[in-house]
């Protein structure tokens, strides 16, 4: 095997001596062939005409499910398994007498092993394990590089970070990872944010994690996720779950899934309640999924629908000062929001020839989010005796000061009403080049999106318990930078890209691509003409990158790329430092940003070995480095106004680091173990504008210097975590994330205590009374730790009647909790 793979030294090496070491079979085993999609579509299966065949039965776990052919099949795409012991019979099948079923022909996909890059997969089957309904959850726990923080208060609206990378809900957070849905970007339209709480974790066949590659568009910085959707194709029979526990917490899922001649039906409902664990919290969740599929000779059809109804109270960070008193403190409230989503989509591929493939899709995502914001304010008496309210600057207002001695503050309320509509069109070749395989992909993109974003500020009174209440006042005074908005924006993206995988050797394999991505953002002010503004990005971005294997089951690899994220309509209406906006809420007139450019080059080795000295099944094992340089950087930047920010380009900044991960699988036993360590750096000296940061100057700035860490990223990541089937019936399984320390938004200088580091473990188990009826019990965050996932600071002067010192603000997780549930499935 090694002579045909043409290695000499290290392998050789590795043929004569893993063998009695490991177990290893590198002359009788075949790897495991797992295909992914290196573009935004996913891979498709097609049904082609039975034939007759010699058919091979391969020995292998029970629980894997297979189709005919030996073909697995997982997500929506075709793997192949072989067992390193195959019990082989041969048995041909007579010509009259069809299979059991057609073999499924994987469209668009390439094995993993020629993916010049590390690409993580997290399947239908480990999201159940996990017992969480919660996408961000699962995320967090099971992949390396993967970190998540709560800068809103409420876990359903948690930040995902990447290889310190963000998808977050939360406006004003710059995105550095595009989010995909069955091959459509779900960033949304106004600020690139990602609400994870609008897809229902019941319906997610796979998703898969890339790294920095330019084939997805705008904004994958860091990488994309890529969430494949089940359909009746994937999914059949029907599953009924209900849990209830801590907090109040209820909740009720439902999946269905049927087949009928060529064709399928899906449908997926998930409705969670929660009250939280700190005070004005709760959670109500409505989400739905559903998919008709067709599928034919060469070709399949699928039209789907999603519909969300979602609403929270997320209490955002609290000072330190107040959690230490009480850990479900909040600080001014109320902070509620509420989403409302409906989508609709048609995909679709077409096997032209053998070798020659389409897909494509169209799609109409329309997106509504009301949020309502408890702050404090800077208006303030005057001390002329003109009874009016004067602003932070000591400039006088039209707002009457008739409110005595009490605490003002300000209710915002801002309303995003988006649209966006679009498609892709992708063709695939794998026509060989001079007998050499070759997948050459070409696609082109077009997305529209167009937004109506209204926000206004009411002038309140802060309670004794940090609620703000109402007093009909509203604030309209342009001098002060804080009057009512009414915005539409308008942006359009273009996309063409190409990539191509050629096969210098049967080892040696050679990817080459790029993208071209325009980005044209329209605002237009709807009071005035301030706000009224074009601003147009336009970049080519090139990927590159060898895979190499050694053996059949270990390979390394090699890749170098670049991606850009042009400003979004929110950071390019809020972009002055002289005239700050309260984020999201209010925009102002400003000049436009840079787009943010990064550059990735990252190195790795994986593979995979039996070791049948530990057991039946299979190691499979990744390590590696990576290193992405931000020119041009945008950050969210506090203003010395209360409760406003701006955006800026913020220089380089550099985010490199090493990661690793191994995981064992048989019939009985899953166990994973993976390490990350990302090192987040400045890369320029830069003014930085942070006033409650008590080392900053006279004027409210900080300097930061080249080798400061950037904020709310932590160092080191370690996760392990099991499953093991103790009986047939009963199951036991448990995870643990060990999370370093981070510092501060607000402290990019690196000076202030740190947010300590962190251990926290679940538990899980699970008893199969019969085929259809399980019953489930959950423990989060089992040791009832109290800890913190995000910081920033605030000023302990804004409510005269907190006598707080400590500007450190913090967002709480979730202490212990215990659920139990049933689920039937039929």
């Amino acid at each position: 095997m090694c002579r045909r793979y043409g290695a000499v030294g290290l392998a050789s090496l590795l043929c004569a001596s893993a063998s009695p070491l490991f177990g290893l079979r590198a002359q009788q085993a075949l790897p495991e062939i797992e295909i992914v999609s290196p573009s935004p579509l996913p891979a498709r299966r097609i049904v082609r005409p039975a034939r007759p065949v010699i058919t091979t039965e391969v020995s292998r776990p029970a629980r894997f499910v297979r189709a005919a052919a030996g073909v697995r099949t997982r997500g929506g795409v075709a793997r192949r398994r072989v067992s390193a012991r195959p019990a082989t019979t041969l048995q041909p099948t007579a010509p009259d007498v069809a299979p059991p079923a057609s073999e499924p022909i994987a469209s668009g996909g390439l094995e993993r092993a020629k993916i010049p890059a590390n690409v993580q997969i997290v399947t239908s089957q480990e999201i159940e394990r996990t017992g969480t309904s919660n996408l961000v959850d699962v995320l967090d726990r099971r992949l390396s590089s993967v970190s998540v923080t709560d800068s809103a208060g409420n876990p359903f609206q948690a930040t995902v970070t990447y290889r310190g990378f963000a998808a977050s809900p939360v406006p004003g957070t710059p995105q550095g990872l595009a989010v995909y849905q069955n091959g459509i970007r779900i960033n949304e339209a106004f600020g690139d944010v990602v609400n994870w709480d609008l897809i229902p974790t019941v319906a997610i066949d796979r998703a898969v994690v890339f790294t920095n590659n330019p084939v997805f568009g705008l904004n994958a910085l860091g990488g994309a996720i890529s969430l494949e959707m089940k359909n009746g194709f994937t999914y059949q029979g029907t599953e009924i779950d209900f849990r209830a526990g801590s907090r109040g917490r209820a909740q009720a899922s439902l999946q269905s899934g049927q087949q009928i001649g060529n064709f399928a039906t899906y449908i997926a409902a998930e409705g969670i309640d929660d009250r939280g664990f700190r005070k004005f919290s709760p959670s109500y969740v409505r989400r739905l999924y559903g998919d008709l599929g067709y599928r034919a000779e060469d070709m399949e059809l699928h039209l789907n629908v999603g519909a969300a109804s979602n609403f929270f109270g997320a209490t955002a960070p609290v000072p330190i000062q107040l959690l230490q008193q009480d850990y479900s403190a909040v600080y001014t409230n109320p902070q509620t929001t509420r989403n409302v989503l409906g989508q609709i989509a048609l995909n679709g591929t077409y096997n032209v020839t053998p070798t020659f493939t389409l897909q494509g899709n169209v799609y109409f995502r329309g997106f509504n989010q009301n949020h309502l914001d408890g702050n404090t304010t800077d208006f303030a008496p005057c001390n002329d005796g003109s009874g009016l309210l004067c602003d932070a600057s000591g400039n006088q207002t039209s707002l009457p000061d008739a409110f005595g001695t009490s605490t003002l503050g300000t209710l915002d309320r801002t309303f995003t009403r988006s649209g966006r509509a679009g498609g892709t069109l992708q063709a695939t070749s794998t026509e060989k080049i001079a007998d050499h395989a070759n997948q050459f992909i070409f696609g082109l993109s077009y997305d529209r999106g167009w937004t109506q974003f209204g926000a206004v500020s009411e002038l309140g009174i802060v309670q004794p318990n940090l609620a703000v209440s109402s007093t009909g006042l509203v604030i309209n005074e342009p001098a002060s930078d804080i009057s009512p908005v009414s915005l539409r924006a308008i942006n359009t993206y273009y996309g063409i890209y190409a990539l191509d995988t050629f096969d210098i050797t049967p080892a040696l394999s050679l990817t080459a691509g790029a993208r071209y991505n325009l980005a044209k953002i329209d605002l237009h002010d709807q009071i005035g003409t301030a706000l009224t503004s074009f601003a147009s990005y336009g970049r080519i971005n090139p990927v590159t990158g060898l895979t190499f294997k050694i053996l059949p089951n270990l390979s390394i690899y090699g890749g170098y790329s670049e991606a850009n994220r042009a400003p979004t309509p929110l950071e390019n209406g809020c972009a002055d430092r002289n005239r700050p906006c309260l984020i999201d809420n209010f925009l102002v007139a400003d000049p436009p940003l840079k787009q943010v450019v990064s550059r990735t080059v990252e190195a790795g080795i994986r593979g995979n070995f039996d070791v049948a000295w530990f057991g039946p099944g299979k190691i499979n094992w990744n390590a590696g480095v990576f290193r992405t340089n931000n020119k041009d950087d945008i950050l969210n930047v506090p203003s010395t106004i209360a409760g406003r920010g701006f955006f800026e380009n913020a220089g380089d900044t550099r985010r490199q680091g090493t990661e690793a991960g191994i995981s064992y699988t048989d019939a009985k036993l899953s166990a994973y173990a993976n390490y990350t360590l990302v090192d987040a750096t400045f890369r320029s000296n830069i003014l930085l504008a942070s006033p409650f940061n008590p080392f900053a100057d006279a004027g409210g700035n900080i300097n930061v210097v080249p080798g400061d860490r950037v904020p709310s990223i932590p160092r080191h990541r370690v996760k392990i975590g099991a499953d093991y089937f103790v009986t047939d019936n009963w199951k036991i399984g448990a995870d643990a994330s060990f999370v370093g320390s981070s510092y501060l938004r607000g402290d990019e200088i690196n000076v202030l205590p740190r947010i300590p580091a962190y251990q926290v473990v679940n538990l899980r188990t699970s008893y199969q009374i019969d085929k259809n009826v399980q019953v489930y019990a959950l423990a989060e965050n089992a040791l009832n730790r109290h800890y913190t996932t995000f910081g920033t600071l605030f000023d302990t002067q804004a409510i005269g009647f907190l006598p707080l010192s400590d500007p450190r603000t913090v967002s709480p997780a979730p202490p212990l909790g215990v659920y139990a549930g049933i689920k039937a499935k039929f």
